[in-house]
């Protein structure tokens, strides 16, 4: 495998060259578009859907596609980032609520995502991105987030008190691959079915 670090793509609304101001209300909201877009496309039909055709389903010119997405490459790791991005904000979301076991539906969740994501991380994977490098500050976001949904979980008693933060992070990551193998990720049924049976491993022992 090569070792090159690959050219991050724009994450993000970046200026007009020369430009410091904000770009328009409407170009982000056809970014927006074209993420969500993509990502639905993505998940049921692959990765072979052409920009143009993404375009047209997100109801934007070829041309604002490519502007924001110049490769395929680029759009599959926005979509990956935009994902941890909600998925932060559904953390937060969940935080502000008094539900001790809040933990189990961002893990769930999670899981969920990475399912539906799956063709995309697996891209990713094999064009050597990494998406904690990628996007560092997003993927720290959702760790804190967890984590401190766990420590809710673990004082409430509804999750092990053994377990720690970056163990729950790994059986996430592990849960992927497990729906992928067992060929779930193409139902949101059995991949939930799986995503059941893991998270019970996080909770406490029958004494």
């Amino acid at each position: 495998m090569s070792s090159r670090t690959p050219e991050r793509p724009s994450t993000g609304p970046s200026p007009t060259a020369g430009n410091d101001r904000e770009p328009r209300a409407d170009a982000r909201r056809n970014r927006e578009q074209v993420l969500r877009t993509a990502q639905q496309l993505f998940a049921t039909q692959g990765l072979g859907i052409p920009l143009d055709e993404i375009a047209r389903r997100a109801g934007v010119g070829p041309g604002t596609v490519h502007r924001h997405f110049p490769t395929k490459e680029s759009l599959y790791l926005a979509v990956a980032i935009d994902q941890i991005r909600r998925l932060v904000t559904e953390g937060e979301a969940l935080a502000g609520t008094d539900d001790p076991a809040a933990l189990f539906t961002l893990l769930s969740r999670m899981m969920a995502s990475g399912a539906e994501n799956a063709a995309v991380k697996s891209a990713l994977t094999a064009a050597e991105f990494d998406l904690r490098n990628a996007a560092p500050d997003a993927a720290a976001d959702l760790t804190r987030q967890v984590a401190g949904l766990l420590d809710r979980a673990r004082h409430a008693g509804v999750v092990r008190r053994d377990v720690a933060v970056d163990e729950v992070m790994a059986i996430v990551a592990g849960a992927f691959a497990a729906i992928r193998h067992a060929g779930a990720d193409i139902s949101r049924e059995r991949s939930a079915h799986i995503a059941r049976i893991i998270l019970d491993g996080l909770r406490p022992r029958p004494r």
